[in-house]
């Protein structure tokens, strides 16, 4: 591996880290076994493209984005496409277990460039890891107290006071 390659990889994880909405930081690890690369790698939460990037390619380094609400998210290289990247959300901590019914947010595939890639990410993949998480974070209380959990409205104020349903992608009806 190239001092070249390892540089391009954790410089944009650091930019991408930087463009996303609140505050993100970024660890870079690199592998010198083949196996280094599954200590992160089990935690994604992906069963599609991120998942069989994973399972089938040696990866040479990986970089985690911690960010706002304990939300993780994975940044590999993309398999057999020089110059793009894939990230996916990474699953919450240990603490939180119960993921089933819970519909993957699965990764997305970004081009090199940090600042259209923050877009990306914060437009597709964010908002499904957020519905995500909340899904999996409520179904834990659930669970631990046997009790469902207090439900929590589906809405944000706007400015104006009109609330937004933000799962439903659509953007408010405006008069």
């Amino acid at each position: 591996m190239t001092r070249i390659a390892r540089t391009y990889m954790s410089g944009f994880a650091a930019a991408l880290a930087a463009r996303l909405p609140g505050t993100w930081n970024r660890r870079y690890h690199q592998h010198t076994a083949y196996t280094q690369q599954f200590a992160l790698a089990h935690q994604v939460w992906d069963l599609r493209h991120v998942h069989w990037a994973v399972t089938k390619f040696v990866l040479r380094h990986d970089a985690e984005l911690n960010g706002p609400r304990r939300q993780r998210l994975y940044v590999i290289e993309r398999p057999l496409k020089p110059g793009q990247f894939l990230v996916a959300p990474l699953q919450p901590g240990p603490t939180l277990s119960h993921f089933g019914g819970v519909d993957e947010p699965n990764g997305i595939a970004v081009l090199g460039d940090p600042a259209s890639a923050a877009a990306a990410v914060t437009r597709r993949l964010l908002p499904r890891y957020h519905r995500a998480l909340v899904t999996v974070r409520r179904d834990n209380v659930t669970a631990r107290t046997g009790q469902p959990a207090p439900s929590t409205p589906n809405t944000v104020p706007l400015a104006d006071g009109l609330p937004t349903h933000p799962s439903s992608g659509h953007a408010p009806y405006v008069r």
